[in-house]
């Protein structure tokens, strides 16, 4: 039943958000596989033409949307951290090409 794979891809990215909280590398390593998994299985059952589940569908784009965001700033932080401790290692800050052209 098509539904069945929009109701696993909703439980795939719940399942990515916990990982996320938890910190888990390994946990959210498997959650993400499984939500590609999921993603395929809709994307499959979409092309066999099964009914679109809209509200799975539009709860699983807000909750990637939130995956999203916490992998980001997750990312950003664990940025911080790196930088901070190669300059107490005596590394110079890395340079960056930034947004605005030039190089921070």
């Amino acid at each position: 039943m098509a539904e069945d794979s929009f109701t696993a891809l909703v439980t795939a990215i719940r399942d990515e958000l916990a990982a996320l909280e938890a910190e888990d590398a390994g946990a959210i390593e498997a959650a993400t596989a499984t939500k590609i998994a999921a993603l395929q299985a809709v994307s499959a059952d979409l092309a066999a033409g099964a009914p679109v589940a809209r509200a799975l569908l539009e709860q699983a784009r807000d909750l990637n949307a939130e995956a999203a965001q916490k992998a980001r700033a997750k990312l950003s932080s664990v940025e911080r951290r790196l930088e901070a401790v190669a300059v107490v290692a005596g590394r110079p800050p890395a340079l960056c090409y930034g947004r605005n052209g030039r190089w921070a």
